[in-house]
């Protein structure tokens, strides 16, 4: 069989690309990314961290911290955890390529068909997100840069802040995709109804 007849499997979007706008707020799924989890392996960290340092130019980021690099973003997920996001990777197999350039220092697994991700922005972002995660997602306390593990509607999540503006993503289970759109259209009516009264 000659790589002609090769195929490609891609993930779909869990949500078909949805927007849902309201004056002030815009939700929508954000464009798919290939992620990796990467996880320190025994003994290791020390490794890691230089290595990570070498090929990518930025540390890996502390806990509560996001990090860019030049193709996309990496993100503290636990204990010598980590997310790494790319969203300029055509290839299928971002997995193996980061293992090649890791070499042995980290265990990765591909993640991209498992979560969907969630774009916020506008205004209204906070108004409708500080009723959802009992988390204080202010500036001062959230400021660009930030990441955190918690929950949304008894729905754990990823929640970022990757920039100046009034911009939340939201990584979460694809399995629960549908449930995590309906939850925010459900608060964002709400508010936005409040407001208007």
């Amino acid at each position: 069989m000659g790589n002609s007849d090769k195929f490609t499997l891609t993930a779909m979007s869990p949500l078909a690309s949805k927007r849902l706008q309201w004056q002030g707020l815009d939700i929508y799924e954000s464009l798919p990314v290939e992620i990796c989890s990467i996880s320190s392996n025994l003994g290791q960290s020390k490794r890691l961290h230089k290595t990570f340092k070498q090929c990518f130019d930025v540390d890996l980021p502390f806990p509560g911290k996001l990090k860019k690099y030049k193709d996309g973003t990496i993100f503290w997920t636990g204990q010598e955890q980590w997310f790494i996001e790319s969203i300029n990777s055509s290839d299928p197999y971002f997995d193996l390529d980061m293992a090649k350039i890791l070499n042995g220092s980290a265990t990765i697994t591909l993640q991209t068909d498992a979560w969907v991700s969630i774009n916020i922005e506008g205004d209204a972002a906070l108004s409708v997100l500080e009723r959802l995660i009992k988390f204080d997602l202010s500036p001062v306390n959230f400021p660009p840069g930030s990441a955190i593990r918690t929950s949304l509607a008894h729905m754990n999540i990823f929640i970022q802040r990757p920039n100046q503006d009034i911009k939340f993503k939201i990584l979460g289970a694809r399995s629960y995709a549908k449930s995590l759109l309906h939850s925010l259209a459900q608060v964002a009516d709400n508010v936005l109804e409040q407001k208007k009264s």
